[in-house]
C-alpha cells in the first residue's frame, strides 16, 4: 500500500511532463532573418574578412568562430608550395566562409547587435575586446557599412566595393 502512492505520483508527474511537449521541427523559419545572400556576400563582404580577418593565427583554426579561407594565406586544401597557396579560390572555400559569416546571423539576431560585426567595432561604437584591436573605425566605416548592408539582406556592392 505504501507503493500506491509514489506510483500514483510517479504516473501523474510522467502525465504532466508529456502533455505539454510539442513536436519541434528542424525547418527554418524564412522570416526569422533577412536572406543573407551568397553572391552579395561574395561580393562586398568576402573581401573585406579576406583582407581584415583572414589572420591563420586568429581565423585559420578549426574551431574557431570565423574561419576565413583565403590566396595565400589559409586554403582548405593541401597546399604544398607557395604556387598551391596562390591559386584561386575555389568555390568549395567562398562557399565555407560564407557559411562561416552566415552562421553569426543564427537566432534572427539583429544586425545592429550581430557579433560578427560588433566584435570588429571600437568600444565607443558599442564594440567588443578584439584581441587584434578594433577593425573598423567606427559604425560610419565603410567595411562595417558593407557588413550591416549584408546582415540586413540589403547588397553591400550596390555602392560599390569597399
Amino acid at each position: 500500500m505504501r507503493r500506491l502512492p509514489f506510483i500514483i505520483s510517479f504516473a501523474l508527474a510522467g502525465a504532466a511532463l508529456t502533455s505539454g511537449c510539442t513536436v519541434v521541427e528542424n525547418a527554418a523559419d524564412p522570416g526569422a532573418i533577412p536572406s543573407l545572400d551568397e553572391a552579395r556576400f561574395r561580393c562586398g563582404v568576402e573581401p573585406i574578412l579576406a583582407r581584415d580577418c583572414s589572420y591563420a593565427a586568429c581565423h585559420g583554426a578549426a574551431g574557431t568562430p570565423l574561419r576565413v579561407y583565403t590566396v595565400g594565406r589559409l586554403r582548405a586544401g593541401p597546399s604544398a608550395t607557395i604556387d598551391d597557396r596562390l591559386m584561386p579560390m575555389t568555390d568549395a572555400e567562398h562557399h565555407a566562409n560564407y557559411q562561416s559569416a552566415v552562421a553569426f546571423a543564427f537566432g534572427g539576431v539583429s544586425p545592429d547587435d550581430n557579433f560578427l560585426l560588433r566584435k570588429a567595432l571600437p568600444a565607443e561604437d558599442g564594440g567588443f575586446e578584439h584581441k587584434g584591436g578594433a577593425i573598423f573605425s567606427g559604425l560610419d566605416d565603410p567595411r562595417a557599412v558593407a557588413l550591416h548592408t549584408w546582415l540586413s539582406g540589403g547588397d553591400p556592392c550596390s555602392g560599390g566595393t569597399p
